[in-house]
């Protein structure tokens, strides 16, 4: 079994233990409540979206989650913030299928939960999408922006390219690898038309950018020759180099482990950058 379906199982197995909560429509939900955690529902439209929010300040912190999880997988990011830090989560809506939708979802609810702009957004892999796609649309309304090991536009097609030509000696990883490059999971989303949505933002401005990085080798490549290994993770590390262009203030971080969640492997290292960005853009 591949590591990166341990880690989404065990997502999985964390989001159905979590305790069900009582919501309150954000209408009427005092702001102290929030800072506890409870969820805040609001309207979007035809459907609705809980919001969880922990901690007190500004600006807000918000985080968007990868794909095949929900909010709760960045429990030991929210779990140990500062309390003088304000850090919301959520669960991207099932009706909602690309970038485009996800990111008006997420304006409708940060204002309808009446958490005041601007914030520092937060995504891990398809997450980075959505968050890149949110500042290009609303820039006032982003002071501050952290991508982990975010999935860049051309990532697949990419990595897809630096395989070898298909081989009868390819062992079983190297075959499930292509096949999941070719066609990777979508969990419902449309994500080439996200991947598309993604592509068209150029730069986010001086919006202050960091962007973690796994080291290498990854793991998740599996049992495949080395030389093929070393050639993913150049072309892995080049496309992280690459999103740090999209701002003239960016700073890349290499984290120490190689497992490409890095808020469950090394949370200290994210939680050390949200809260260094936040302080830097209270003035602290």
């Amino acid at each position: 079994m591949r590591i990166s379906t341990l880690v989404l199982l065990l997502a999985m197995v964390l989001s159905a233990c979590t305790p069900a909560a009582t919501s309150k429509r954000a209408e009427v939900i005092a702001t102290d409540a929030m800072s506890i955690g409870e969820p805040v529902e609001v309207n979007v439209g035809d459907h609705s979206l809980q919001i969880h929010c922990f901690g007190s300040g500004s600006p807000v912190v918000v985080l968007e989650h990868g794909l095949g999880t929900d909010w709760t997988s960045w429990g030991h990011i929210y779990n140990q913030m500062p309390r003088d830090i304000r850090i919301c989560a959520y669960n991207r809506s099932f009706k909602a299928h690309t970038s485009e939708e996800y990111v008006q979802d997420l304006h409708a609810l940060l204002a309808g939960a009446q958490l005041a702009a601007p914030y520092v957004l937060v995504g891990y892999s398809f997450g980075g999408l959505d968050v890149l796609l949110y500042a290009d649309r609303y820039p006032a309304e982003v002071a501050g922006i952290v991508l982990e090991n975010s999935m860049h536009p051309d990532q697949f097609a990419r990595l897809l390219a630096a395989l070898p030509p298909e081989s009868p000696s390819d062992s079983p990883d190297l075959n499930a690898l292509r096949q999941e490059l070719a066609a990777p999971t979508q969990y419902g989303i449309d994500l080439a038309t996200s991947l598309d949505q993604a592509r068209s933002v150029k730069s986010v401005g001086d919006i202050p950018l960091i962007v973690l990085t796994s080291a290498s080798p990854n793991p998740e490549w599996g049992d495949i020759p080395a030389d093929v290994q070393a050639k993913l993770d150049q072309e892995q590390q080049a496309m992280q180099k690459e999103l740090t262009a999209l701002s003239s203030d960016t700073k890349l971080l290499m984290a120490k482990t190689n497992k490409p969640v890095i808020h469950f492997y090394e949370p200290q290292l994210e939680i050390d950058s949200i809260a260094k960005l936040v302080k830097a853009i209270r003035g602290d």
